[in-house]
């Protein structure tokens, strides 16, 4: 099982407000464009499941194990652990590898990452994610996202827009986003967060039921 390991240092912002995703991406790049940053862009679409222990051991600390599958055929296996939240910052420890889809692979996988979690086979929680992906350079490779998603649970299902501006690397590190799009992002509606779409997810879960 070959596993890669990182630091992931990125800011995150949401809204529920209904933009216009194709307006927000174009006041995305013109602002890349205005400082003269080159940038590259993809675009993606994925349905992630994730997985915890029947008394949601993973939510309570913070961490998330994930099954990404992507509209290019790759099936991703994903851990993330919380190293700091600090100053709208969130920096997790990610582990990823390549799946074959099956739950014994989720297993498996989730034991090396978490040997003390017992993992339910059912996933708690769905997320359809629309991503337009920027890549640049800012003191550092930067991915800048911007994600269309929708929560689904049962019946129930809830739409919210996401913008990440993320950095990987060997450790903890601010010295990135020298540009001020974190600035700009709040201009445009959005504001910021430090809990993964998991975490709201079983939030927004919580929330549902609290209503029955």
């Amino acid at each position: 099982m070959h596993m890669g390991t990182a630091v992931e240092n990125e800011f995150k912002f949401t809204t529920d407000q209904k933009l216009n995703a194709a307006d927000t991406i174009e006041s995305l790049e013109t602002f890349l464009k205005d400082r003269g940053i080159p940038y590259n862009k993809k675009s993606r679409q994925s349905t992630d499941t994730y997985y915890d222990s029947k008394d949601l051991a993973l939510f309570r600390g913070g961490c998330i194990l994930r099954q990404k599958n992507s509209s290019n055929g790759r099936i991703k296996l994903t851990a993330k652990k919380p190293i700091s939240n600090a100053e709208e910052m969130m920096s997790r420890e990610e582990t990823e590898i390549l799946s074959d889809g099956t739950f014994e692979s989720l297993e498996a996988f989730g034991k090396e990452c978490f040997p003390d979690l017992t993992i339910g086979k059912e996933p708690v929680l769905t997320i359809e994610t629309e991503r337009t992906a920027i890549y640049y350079i800012d003191g550092a490779d930067i991915m800048l996202s911007f994600d269309t998603c929708r929560y689904i649970s049962g019946e129930n299902s809830k739409r919210f827009l996401e913008i990440e501006i993320e950095s990987m690397g060997n450790t903890t590190e601010r010295g990135f986003d020298l540009i001020g799009m974190r600035d700009f992002t709040k201009q445009l509606s959005f504001f910021p967060v430090t809990k993964s779409k998991y975490q709201r997810g079983i939030e927004w879960i919580q929330s549902l039921n609290a209503q029955i």
